[in-house]
């Protein structure tokens, strides 16, 4: 097991690591004294479990647990506290924290015993997590996932001042590809078109599944339209193409209908409902392109983009 061991007493850190050790000969461990260095570690070494001190130089309390968990998602938490039952205890549970451990009198092999039941309990709500979470399919994440994520993006738009974009994306005569090349070859067709998308993708930006065959991408941190244009028009171009399926190639397009926040709406569900709206009339236009929400809302037969 790959450890991290988040804790400023540097003796009481040694001895613990050097028992561990002595239990089981499996441990990586590496031992920091500041969340800083923590943060450094987790980004650049892949790190299964983490024991964390509540009380750090430069964190304290659910300081430590909160910028771990955000940073490595996969990582199971273990808190190191001084008392029975710390204040904070809910708290942290709530930011992902598996079990806690009272670091005057916990024996290494209860350390131990915790560690291996932490990290597999991690890894049961993970996958629990991914199926509440994720299309089956496509590995994009589902509907409701996205929802959420398109209102986080929406509050973090507001605080920073800057814009976003919502696109739907539909394939293109997708009913075609079906009856033609059987339901499994849509499935591919799916499948590929959400691997092209999230290779195209910037980190921060989310991919989902809304319907059997839309998707929809949020752009984060746009600085305007014209920012938000180059995006689109990138996007597009990844999406127009010829596959191979069953022996036969598959012509692969799609439909984009692109709604800008906050410009043109405020709301989660006003700006997916603009960005599908944009996304029939790209449609109406012959498909195999894109239209914005403003056009639409502009001239209901504008220039085929």
């Amino acid at each position: 097991m790959k450890l991290l061991i988040l804790e400023d007493n540097v003796d009481a850190a040694e001895m613990l690591a050097e028992a561990l050790q002595c239990l089981d000969d499996g441990y990586q461990i590496r031992h920091v004294t500041r969340l800083e260095e923590a943060e450094d570690l987790v980004v650049s070494e892949g790190v299964e479990a983490a024991l964390i001190d509540l009380s750090l130089p430069d964190a304290d309390g659910c300081e430590a647990a909160i910028a771990l968990r955000r940073l490595a998602p996969e990582l199971a938490l273990v808190a190191l506290t001084g008392k029975e039952f710390d204040t904070v205890a809910v708290e942290l549970v709530r930011h992902g924290v598996q079990d806690f451990l009272n670091k005057g009198t916990a024996s290494a092999r209860r350390v131990h015993e915790v560690l291996q039941l932490a990290v597999e309990r991690h890894r049961m709500e993970s996958r629990l997590r991914r199926q509440a979470c994720y299309d089956a399919l496509t590995g994009a994440l589902n509907r409701a996932e996205a929802e959420q994520q398109l209102i986080k993006a929406l509050s973090h738009a507001d605080r920073t001042g800057r814009c976003g974009a919502v696109l739907v994306i539909d394939v293109d005569d997708f009913k075609h590809i079906n009856d033609t090349h059987g339901h499994l070859a849509g499935d591919i067709v799916l499948k590929d078109l959400t691997n092209r998308l999230a290779r195209v993708a910037r980190i921060g930006d989310s991919l989902g599944r809304i319907g059997g065959d839309e998707l929809v991408l949020i752009l984060e941190g746009l600085e305007d339209r014209r920012d938000a244009m180059a995006a689109v028009e990138k996007i597009a171009g990844t999406t127009c193409y010829e596959m191979p399926v069953n022996g036969s190639l598959v012509p692969v397009s799609t439909s984009i209908g692109v709604a800008i926040f906050p410009d043109d709406a405020a709301s989660a569900e006003k700006l997916l409902e603009l960005a599908d709206q944009a996304m029939y009339s790209a449609k109406r236009l012959g498909k195999s392109g894109f239209r914005f929400a403003a056009q639409v809302e502009s001239s209901p037969i504008g220039p085929r983009l």
